[in-house]
């Protein structure tokens, strides 16, 4: 029971409502900030977007509460992307061990270089070559070793388009003031007071340090640098991505020279890093490039403005010199054979081998002889006889003998012993020593020795071994080591890093150097020890890349200027690139031709390449196949060498289908040497994409594809049964070289074709005509006098009148000259070309005359072709076709090579023509129209031109 009812709301007091609002009047503003909801969530997050990136930079980034430095510039901030961070020092430390003037990251335990870096050097006026630059930082981040305190930088502008950056220690060089040019197509800025150095050309910028570090002690120089947000291509890699690189000349280092390509938009530069002492590079993400070296003079770097890649080779090939020994002979294969570790071939094995291949029809033009020569103290009359038999076994089987030779002498312990007792007395011949061929006592101080005095001595295949230190040794020295009585034609050099086995100890190498890593211990595992000493005192590490070279000199002094292999170069366009140390895999095979377009495109167009790797233990029955296809890519290699170890790779060591093939592609190769030789009097052989056609941005990364001069294009099958490859169309019309099987489609489109074990698909350019000599005999040199030619014209059809196609050839005939035009004639033989241009210009001008009505009338398909052999300096022969005639020109005077009886080099006979791309009514094969023929090309000493026309 309810004892009475609720008041009605509506009858409350109006003194209630009154206590009530008094109530709210008293709240304060705080109050009312913390009790409404929307108001509190702006409040709290403006406090967690202030204060959290505080406490972040403060607890995840700070080793230290740290100030900026007193020196009043940059303060640099730890707040970097991941991805854009610079290793301070060794990056995998604690934060103890992280400089207090870098950054550390306490969740992926990274030191990292802020952005700026402090360690940077500074000056006190704006730049010029006399200004010091001071030491920001007192130590550096690698084992707080003290920093330089002055540094200078030099810049020389070498040409138009090549200017180079010498960061340098006054202390202990002086490096005179570069040059200064009033035309040039770049201009760079030396940012003062803190160094910062950016380079660009009229178009984009190619070269900037970014304000990162520069860090400069004894025995490490560190520097970063930018070149583009594309794509980059260098160091044996296309494309140049992620990686870390070793400029340390070691079995299994870079060959070639070290040049980054850099694309940016449709233009192309360059930079070429000049690294004497041990260097690591490393391309970060984000492009960056990190340089490290253990030196204590300096970083040089050469920078191309380009702007296309052929323009970035025309310089790097002005700075190194060039190469111009490329003799016919050298288009053949070269073969050595050991048929055991340190054993030599008898002179009968070697005669029946060789005997055997002529039977068997495999052609070659050079061999090593019974076996390498390895410089021997102690050596006996029998090896040198064995040896001297073995070269003249090879030259009367009409081969060059090209001999093998390795840089360190062998060193035996009688040797030691007699040292110890009588140091400068020759001891007479005993029964237990055989008699020397060299006593190298007399010579001891021309060796490198160790640091603790006396010879340094390594290890090869378990054999002691000393090494000449050759920048400083005698004519005297190299004509008492050189105890062979034979001509050669030519050096094969091996091991030249030089190769050193012995156990290194580098376990502790970074209580020596406040630099090591392992790239540089795999380096270092290989050869001589890094404190070993020069003849001068110097430490043999710093010039440890200079080695190959000086002994290629030194050779040279005896031996004469022959075609000298070398596999180690340090910035020599003159030496032969030996490729050694290549694993027997479809990836080292992929890896071998990436390589040698990449060397040819950086200005080795000479580059020898071993068929089917050269390493030990090779398993026929495993590798037959990629042995096959190893020599079908062989064929489009500049050079070729066949070197047996353990294994025999030369065709005679496969049976069946597997021999045959590789026979076959040989054969291939000396009847492709015409065209081969002809391309590369003005450029490299083997090309990347990128290289051969740089505007077309869909084949930039291409390595699957890869140009062979201008007119033939190969796309290998490199995996095991592989049953198609995809071809990238660099132009809209191809045809397969050997079939004549036409392929269309648009540039950059991907066509896909069958293939198989057994093929190597060649295409050639429409538009080309492409010289062959198909009777192959038994060496290049003797093919190319016997063996008539054979023209492949691959017509180019239009519907534009032939003025208009005439005028297109000249064009691009123009811009050929103009991007692989580097090596010039001499003067005279300049003006006998312009002569014959001249003549060749008045016969066609008559013939247009004749002709005008035909020519302007533009309903007519049009087909045209062009092709060039290049026979000597003052003769070549010029080749341009249509659908119906062949016309043939001579450019040059020198008729002797081809038309004197005694003394002819070439064949003078055309005795086949294939046509790709007429109508299929007029083929009489399923792709192509065969015709024999006989044209004496010898008519053009009295007649200005030879017309062919098919249908007579």
């Amino acid at each position: 029971m309810i004892p009475h009812a609720p008041k009605p709301l509506n009858e409350t007091q109006e003194d209630d409502y009154e206590f009530e609002y008094e109530k709210t009047k008293q709240i304060r503003w705080y109050d009312k900030i913390l009790l409404n909801r929307p108001i509190k969530v702006i409040l709290i997050s403006l406090v967690v977007a202030v204060v959290a990136p505080v406490l972040i930079y403060r607890f995840l980034f700070f080793t230290s509460i740290d100030l900026p430095p007193a020196d009043g510039f940059s303060f640099g901030s730890c707040l970097v992307a991941r991805t854009l961070r610079l290793p301070c020092g060794y990056a995998n430390v604690n934060s103890e061990q992280c400089h207090p003037h870098c950054c550390y990251d306490f969740r992926s335990k990274t030191c990292f270089h802020r952005f700026p870096s402090r360690f940077s050097y500074v000056m006190d006026r704006v730049w010029d070559e006399d200004v010091v630059l001071s030491a920001r930082v007192a130590t550096i981040p690698f084992s707080f070793q003290n920093s330089l305190p002055r540094i200078k930088l030099s810049i020389d502008e070498v040409s138009k388009s090549h200017l180079s950056l010498n960061f340098y220690n006054p202390a202990l060089v002086e490096i005179p003031h570069g040059n200064r040019l009033e035309e040039k197509n770049y201009f760079y800025d030396v940012a003062s007071p803190e160094l910062n150095v950016v380079v660009n050309s009229t178009e984009r910028m190619i070269f900037n340090t970014n304000r990162g570090p520069l860090v400069a002690s004894q025995n490490i120089w560190e520097l970063t640098f930018w070149l583009t947000n594309e794509s980059m291509y260098g160091l044996g890699e296309i494309p140049l991505e992620k990686t870390t690189k070793v400029l340390y000349n070691h079995n299994g280092g870079i060959s070639g020279i070290p040049l980054i390509f850099a694309k940016s938009g449709h233009s192309y530069h360059g930079i070429l890093i000049e690294a004497v002492a041990p260097t690591v590079i490393t391309i970060r993400k984000e492009n960056q490039i990190v340089l490290r070296s253990i030196t204590s003079l300096g970083v040089k770097l050469h920078l191309f403005v380009g702007p296309k890649p052929a323009d970035i080779m025309r310089d790097v090939r002005n700075l190194l010199g060039v190469n111009k020994r490329m003799e016919y002979w050298m288009f053949g294969a070269h073969i050595c054979s050991e048929t055991t570790p340190n054993t030599a071939l008898t002179v009968t094995q070697l005669n029946n081998f060789i005997n055997t291949l002529g039977r068997q029809n495999v052609p070659f033009d050079s061999h090593c002889g019974v076996s390498p020569i390895i410089w021997d103290n102690d050596c006996t009359r029998a090896k040198i006889t064995l040896v001297n038999n073995g070269a003249r076994a090879v030259r009367n089987a009409r081969k060059r003998f090209i001999p093998h030779m390795k840089p360190y002498i062998m060193y035996h312990e009688e040797m030691e012993q007699e040292e110890e007792e009588e140091p400068d007395i020759v001891l007479p011949r005993t029964a237990t020593r055989p008699p020397a061929c060299f006593d190298v006592r007399p010579f001891r101080s021309m060796m490198l020795q160790s640091n603790s005095g006396g010879f340094y001595k390594g290890l090869v295949k378990d054999e002691k071994v000393i090494y000449p230190d050759y920048k400083n040794i005698s004519l005297e020295f190299i004509q008492k080591m050189w105890v062979y009585n034979l001509p050669i034609d030519g050096m094969l050099l091996e091991d030249t890093w030089p190769l050193d086995e012995s156990d290194k100890k580098v376990d502790n190498m970074q209580n020596y150097l406040p630099y090591f890593n392992k790239y540089l211990e795999a380096a270092f595992n290989h050869t001589p020890k890094w404190n070993a000493t020069r003849t001068d005192g110097k430490i043999y590490m710093h010039n440890h890349n200079e080695y190959g070279n000086y002994y290629v000199d030194s050779l040279k002094e005896v031996l004469g200027e022959v075609p000298t292999f070398t596999s180690s170069q340090f910035l020599s366009g003159k030496i032969i690139i030996n490729r050694q140390n290549v694993s027997t895999t479809w990836s080292g095979l992929h890896r071998e031709i990436t390589e040698a377009a990449l060397g040819g495109a950086s200005g080795n167009w000479l580059w020898s390449s071993p068929i089917c790797g050269d390493t030990e233990h090779l398993e026929i029955n495993t590798h037959n196949n990629l042995c096959v296809k190893w020599y079908m890519a062989a064929t489009y290699m500049p050079m070729i060498k066949i070197h047996s170890r353990d294994g025999g790779r030369d065709p005679l060591s496969f049976e069946g289908t597997h021999r045959t093939l590789m026979i076959n592609a040989m054969r291939t190769r000396i009847s492709l040497a015409p065209y081969f030789y002809t391309v590369l009097q003005n450029g490299p052989l083997l090309r990347p994409m990128f290289f051969q056609y740089p505007e077309i941005d869909q084949l930039k990364d291409t390595s699957t594809q890869f140009s062979v001069g201008n007119d033939l294009l190969i796309v290998p099958n490199l995996q095991p049964s592989q049953s198609h490859v995809h071809v990238w169309l660099p132009s809209e019309s191809w045809y397969e070289l050997w079939s004549g099987l036409k392929i269309e489609g648009n540039v950059g489109d991907a066509v896909t074709m069958t293939t198989t074990e057994s093929d190597f698909l060649t295409m050639v350019r429409a538009g080309s005509i492409i010289v062959l000599q198909k009777d192959v005999t038994l060496t290049a040199v003797d093919t190319r006098l016997r063996s008539q030619y054979s023209l492949t014209i691959a017509l180019k059809c239009s519907n534009e009148t032939l003025i208009d196609e005439t005028e297109e050839e000249d064009e691009e005939e123009g811009e050929d000259e103009e991007e692989e035009g580097e090596d010039k004639v001499d003067e005279g033989e300049e003006t006998v070309r312009k002569q014959h241009r001249m003549k060749q210009k008045e016969v066609i001008e008559e013939e247009a005359d004749e002709n005008e009505e035909e020519k302007n009338t533009e309903t007519d398909i049009k087909c045209h072709a062009k092709g060039e052999l290049f026979m000597s300096e003052s003769m070549t022969m010029i080749f341009k076709a249509d659908d119906k005639s062949l016309t043939i020109q001579a450019e040059g005077e020198d008729f002797d090579i081809l038309c004197k009886p005694s003394g002819a080099l070439w064949a003078n006979v055309i005795r086949e023509i294939i046509l790709y791309g007429l109508n299929a009514d007029l083929n009489n094969f399923d792709n192509f129209k065969q015709i024999r023929t006989s044209i004496n090309l010898c008519q053009l000493q009295t007649e200005t031109q030879i017309v062919f026309y098919y249908d007579d």
